[in-house]
């Protein structure tokens, strides 16, 4: 999509206002008072495809989850509350066959592809240039402790997670929490190539895996779209950075 046609926000596209407050990364929720949740509950957000079907989906309590983010200076951050039935540790060859939070922005509010090939390879797997990321794609496990992968450069094979990385590079912390339905998730990073200004609008596509020990068998995600929204980041929802004052 051409950058003049960035920011166009479509019917039926989700928009979101991130407030401006300070989140210590602690599993404790009470910094999260007043800050709207973004409920993602019904069959209509499940999305088809690669062995996944509605009757896979067995009601809320199977999978179902809400999301909240704040911004403070250059950091976002992100508390998910998800009713999972059953919370498996991982055990599967890839991050997003396993239970967990995938995160997507487009940092540039550009739409179009997330990866732009330069070679003209047709595996975009193959290799993972970072100057071909337009968007990122991030898989958070809800393990102990939690495993963090950042971008395709290990096809998100689950034995080879980029934590250290995002802690380092990303100023990122993770932590996670069981609950009696299911699990909560808690994160604060500071994206490359993002400077948080407030009034500007990012794209944000957020989803959750369920795995109940034979592999992924559903994703829920905010849009409810039913198109490949891990290439293409035309759907995603549009979150806007309050300016100071603006309650």
């Amino acid at each position: 999509m051409p950058l003049a046609s960035a920011g166009i926000i479509h019917a039926g596209t989700p928009t979101y206002q991130l407030l401006q407050r300070k989140i210590h990364v602690n599993g404790n929720l009470a910094d999260w008072a007043g800050i709207k949740p973004n409920v993602v509950a019904d069959a209509h957000h499940l999305w088809f495809g690669q062995g996944m079907v509605r009757k896979n989906w067995k009601g809320t309590a199977d999978l179902s989850y809400q999301w909240r983010g704040a911004y403070f200076g250059n950091k976002l951050y992100f508390l998910f509350e998800v009713n999972d039935d059953k919370v498996i540790e991982g055990g599967q060859a890839f991050s997003y066959l396993c239970d967990c939070i995938e995160i997507y922005l487009d940092y540039g509010n550009r739409g179009g592809p997330r990866v732009k090939i330069m070679d003209g390879r047709k595996d975009w797997l193959a290799k993972c240039d970072p100057r071909e990321l337009m968007g990122y794609e991030m898989h958070f496990l809800p393990t102990n402790p939690p495993r963090v992968y950042l971008d395709h450069r290990d096809k998100y094979a689950e034995d080879k997670p980029q934590t250290g990385e995002y802690r380092k590079r990303w100023k990122g912390e993770v932590v996670t929490k069981r609950t009696a339905t299911g699990y909560i998730m808690e994160m604060g990073f500071s994206p490359p190539h993002l400077t948080l200004t407030p009034g500007m609008t990012v794209g944000i596509e957020t989803g959750v895996c369920d795995n109940d020990g034979r592999g992924r068998k559903s994703i829920m995600i905010w849009t409810g779209t039913k198109k490949d929204f891990w290439l293409t980041m035309d759907d995603y929802g549009k979150v806007t950075l309050e300016r100071p004052g603006a309650r």
